[in-house]
């Protein structure tokens, strides 16, 4: 069979979103570093890090070397109540002392959906342990993105993408605005549209009944909603309303942490110790599947020593033995090139670039980014303000691939987020390839 052949069989083909290219020329074959290539050989800058995951950069033989050595001395084995391994049992504690405060409790998972799902399950039991058996709902932010799980679409924030499951939600999981600066500041400063959204968070919570209100569940950085960065200041908001209303706060953390931000997690940029924190994508940078939802100390407390009654379910491939010696060994990379420091650095050079290249066109509203979390918002250039078309800003994609890079543009903005170990000099490749297909799309739009 040819590759267009055997490309036909997944189902992923049916729901191609670039139009503008073969099947073919989306096989890609290889990677290393920052760059992949194609199966036709056309080598290109990952700009978004597959899926902003791959944080080590792709090719690194020490985690290949400790799949392999896991793979031949235990390759699988069941973690429920009964049994373990040593790569979780390393990983777990490796992760209680990286995590926020006494973040101590890891429960592993496959994919970012079930980290959520199992961070909502834990505060569920929580409060049954507690004997509060209404607390149930979680509020999230709209634009927030969680998963595609039947229980995380309950708490999406994207209408589009949950609108087919509407008849499967379950009724009262309200859903609030988080503090977007470019779009709803106006002419307040930061701290008043932090109240502003602070205290409508807490009215939802109020209207719900605190006592029927399980959790609250936020992105510190709105990914899929467009790179929305809510001002320092809102998740020390958000903890003090969950603190005053006897309500769990959750962050999801798949994105940002291990280092995309520029620290090891995003919440550390508030000293902010959520109630659970669920993880996923950068804790083995992709290599293999693995996610966690990892609970405070005063959680576990609520289950006794020696319970033997089971909580929350573990699934078949839970804490999977050569998951965790690939988070490991990822993780040992992280610490040895400083790669959390480096995406400080380099994101704040990327963020500087692309603000001189791009940052006064007539089609581009703002530059922002945090760390390694980068992207251009773009308007009218009528000078109204208003969002422009998304057909149009989504052409950056092919701009972008036909100058030498992959980047990420949906909605209004163009996302990046490339691999921590990224250089200056690829940073500035980066840089000019954006600002490049920026002017364009400038040209196009003038006619």
């Amino acid at each position: 069979m040819t590759d267009a052949e055997t490309i036909g069989y997944l189902w992923t083909h049916r729901t191609q979103d670039h139009p503008w290219l073969s099947d073919e020329e989306l096989l890609i074959d290889r990677a290393e570093g920052v760059w992949v290539w194609n199966q036709q050989g056309r080598k290109l800058l990952d700009g978004f890090a597959g899926l902003a995951v791959v944080n080590v950069g792709h090719g690194r033989r020490e985690i290949a070397e400790a799949i392999a050595e896991q793979t031949v001395r235990l390759a699988y084995y069941p973690t429920t109540r009964q049994f373990s391994n040593r790569p979780a049992a390393e990983l777990a504690a490796r992760l209680a002392a990286l995590a926020p405060g006494d973040l101590t409790y890891s429960m592993f998972a496959v994919s970012g959906s079930e980290a959520n799902e199992r961070s909502m399950q834990i505060a569920r039991h929580y409060w049954l342990a507690r004997g509060k058996a209404d607390k149930h709902k979680v509020i999230s932010l709209q634009g927030g993105y969680h998963g595609a799980t039947a229980g995380t679409f309950a708490v999406c924030g994207l209408p589009h993408m949950t609108q087919a499951y509407a008849h499967l939600q379950t009724p009262g999981f309200a859903k609030v605005a988080a503090p977007h600066p470019f779009r709803d500041r106006g002419t307040a400063t930061e701290e008043e549209l932090v109240r502003r959204r602070a205290a409508e968070l807490r009215e939802a919570i109020v209207r719900e009944g605190p006592e029927t209100v399980s959790a609250v569940i936020l992105e510190p950085i709105l990914s899929s909603g467009g790179f929305i960065i809510p001002p320092l200041g809102w998740l020390r908001a958000v903890r003090a309303i969950c603190d005053e209303l006897d309500v769990l706060m959750i962050a999801d953390e798949v994105i940002t942490g291990f280092g995309r931000t520029g620290r090891w997690f995003a919440c550390e940029h508030e000293a902010v110790v959520p109630d659970l924190m669920s993880v996923a994508k950068g804790i083995t940078s992709g290599y293999v599947p693995l996610s966690a939802s990892i609970a405070r100390r005063h959680l576990a407390d609520a289950f006794p020593a020696g319970a033997t009654q089971e909580n929350v379910h573990p699934n078949t491939y839970a804490a999977h033995p050569v998951a965790c010696a690939a988070a490991l060994a990822n993780l040992r990379i992280m610490e040895q090139d400083r790669l959390v420091e480096n995406a400080g650095a380099m994101g704040a050079r990327l963020l500087r670039g692309l603000q001189a290249a791009v940052g006064k066109r007539a089609i581009v509203g703002e530059v922002r980014g945090r760390g390694l979390m980068v992207c251009v918002d773009f308007v009218e250039p009528d000078g109204s303000g208003r969002p422009l078309d998304a057909a149009r800003v989504a052409e950056l994609d092919r701009k972008a691939w036909d100058r030498g890079a992959i980047v990420y543009a949906r909605g209004t903005v163009l996302r990046l987020a490339p691999p921590l170990c990224i250089t200056a000099e690829e940073v500035d490749t980066l840089v000019a390839i954006v600002a490049d297909s920026v002017d364009a799309l400038e040209r196009d739009l003038a006619g």
